[in-house]
């Protein structure tokens, strides 16, 4: 069965009601008001899901006609909603009332379209927790009466890096427990980026994301506001989270014979560290380390991984006796 779009009649108040299910699985039904003869110099489509998919939340935008089998090439990066049931910062809520925004042109990755030349319409995919799964995609299409359309004002090219490595809108990119991140955001137009953590499992201050949890995902957003010149941008960056990686810091390099020497008691994610000497000139007590001879003494420290959060320690430590 393909998807299609059903006009129901509405007996009482005499209102289109369009009803967009998906096909394969039949996972969400959406049912708004009218999507022809929308106004040119910007609408709202108002709707709401009768039935929400059970594999994650869903991404809605306005976006270009998809070619056959394939995304849309170009979305607006300004019209979009994200939709959960689990209520995170950012999103709406998929049992409430849905108030979609479409315009006749939009903006996306440095594209502008105008929606009166080109077919375009709304796009529903399965949100970052499933990038790759098209199983949900749907397009809607959408069409504007004459009129005077809305200023077309270029795209704002946003780009924003973690320790210089660009990231992709909606494309997930694996962040470790903290690990150091630091973002650094820049706009075309010069105008500010508004950066903000969407999820509990991330922080983002000063520049700097943090991963407060080793497994899960978060998600990171950018907001610039717009101006005369350029068109507001927005977008969401999602991470998939995983364990720390556990070390030794500030481990003893050197010893004198003779004489005993600390080695940390804790790991840097603050597990009780066990050592243990692999060399028979070494001795060990604790976090104690000793020899009586000069030459390399070999010892491994050890700590216990923590569910969600980081791994097991196990390394290796070559320290010269002198």
């Amino acid at each position: 069965m393909k998807k299609m779009i059903t006009l129901i009649s509405v007996l009482a108040l005499a209102i289109p009601v369009f009803t967009a299910p998906s096909a394969s699985a039949e996972t969400f039904v959406f049912q708004s008001g009218p999507l022809t003869n929308l106004d040119p110099a910007g609408a709202t489509v108002n709707g709401g899901f009768t039935k929400f998919t059970t594999k994650g939340g869903m991404y809605m935008q306005q976006c270009i006609a998809p070619v056959a089998g394939a995304r849309p090439a170009t979305c607006s990066d300004e019209l979009q909603l994200w939709i959960s049931t689990k209520g995170e910062v950012g999103s709406v809520s998929a049992t409430g009332p849905i108030a979609f925004k479409v315009a006749s042109t939009i903006t996306g990755r440095g594209v502008a379209v105008d929606c009166t030349k080109t077919s375009c319409g709304i796009f529903f995919r399965l949100d970052r927790s499933a990038t790759a799964d098209t199983s949900e995609d749907l397009f809607l299409p959408i069409t504007f009466r004459e009129g005077a359309a809305a200023p077309l004002l270029p795209a704002d090219v946003v780009t924003v890096t973690l320790n210089t490595k660009p990231l992709t809108r909606n494309v997930p990119m694996a962040l470790a427990y903290r690990q150091s991140a630091k973002i650094v955001a820049t706009a075309q137009s010069g105008l500010p980026v508004t950066l903000t953590s969407l999820t509990p499992e991330c922080s983002y201050v000063n520049g700097t994301l943090t991963a407060l949890k080793g497994a899960g995902q978060c998600a990171l957003a950018h907001r610039t506001a717009g101006n005369d010149k350029f068109a507001a941008s927005s977008a969401n960056y999602p991470f998939i989270l995983e364990p720390g990686t556990q070390k030794v810091e500030r481990a003893t390099k050197e010893l004198k014979k003779g004489k005993p020497k600390a080695m940390p008691a804790e790991s840097n994610f603050g597990e009780v560290i066990t050592y243990k000497s692999l060399s028979k000139n070494c001795r060990v007590e604790l976090n104690l380390i000793e020899s009586q001879k000069r030459g390399v003494c070999t010892i491994v420290a050890t700590a216990p991984a923590k569910e969600g959060m980081w791994l097991a320690l196990k390394q290796d430590l070559r320290i010269r006796v002198s």
